[in-house]
Parts: structure tokens; C-alpha cells; sequence
């Protein structure tokens, strides 16, 4: 991740292709992972319609689908870190080189 990266080392054009590649993934993750957990342990918590007789579901199955939201969250915010450790660094350069040109 962009923590494993010395940003001091790259250049503008690989910081640049990182937080794309980063934000890539970061979209990618909440769109085929992270929602769709979140998702599924909704529908596992939400109480039954009125006449429907929903299936009981226990504590055990609530808690792990609870664990793998949160797991998932714990990426997810890794994930916007990088991401964002990546734009910081290349609005400091581009601020650099416009400072530099005056």
C-alpha cells in the first residue's frame, strides 16, 4: 500500500497511475464486497413483515456476518487511506512545481 511506498521516491506520473490504480480498487471493492455484505446482513437483521414468518436466525450467524462487514470496513478504510496518502502527496508536488515557476 501507499504506506509500503516511499512517496518521496516516486514520481508525479507514478503517484499519479497509484491513486488511480488505488481509487480503482478502492470502487471496485465497495461495489462487489463491501456493499454487498452490508447488504446481506440487513436482510438478516430486518424483522419480518406483518403475516410473513420469517426463519429464525441466530446470535452465532448475526455475529459472524457482523465480523465480515467489519473486516470488510477495516479494508475499505485502508484502502481510502492509500488513496488518499496518494492525492496529498501529488497536490503537494503539483503545488511544488506551480511555487517553483512563479
Amino acid at each position: 500500500m501507499a504506506r509500503s511506498l516511499n512517496l518521496n521516491q516516486l514520481t508525479l506520473r507514478d503517484k499519479i497511475r497509484e491513486a488511480a490504480r488505488r481509487a480503482h480498487d478502492l470502487n471496485e471493492h465497495l461495489e462487489q464486497a463491501f456493499v454487498p455484505k452490508v447488504h446481506e446482513l440487513r436482510k438478516l437483521v430486518r424483522p419480518s413483515e406483518q403475516g410473513i414468518e420469517a426463519i429464525p436466525v441466530s446470535d452465532t450467524t448475526i455475529r459472524h456476518h457482523a465480523a465480515i462487514v467489519i473486516d470488510s470496513e477495516q479494508y475499505t478504510a485502508n484502502l481510502d487511506d492509500d488513496a488518499t496518502a496518494l492525492f496529498e502527496a501529488i497536490v503537494e508536488e503539483v503545488g511544488n512545481i506551480l511555487t517553483k515557476k512563479r
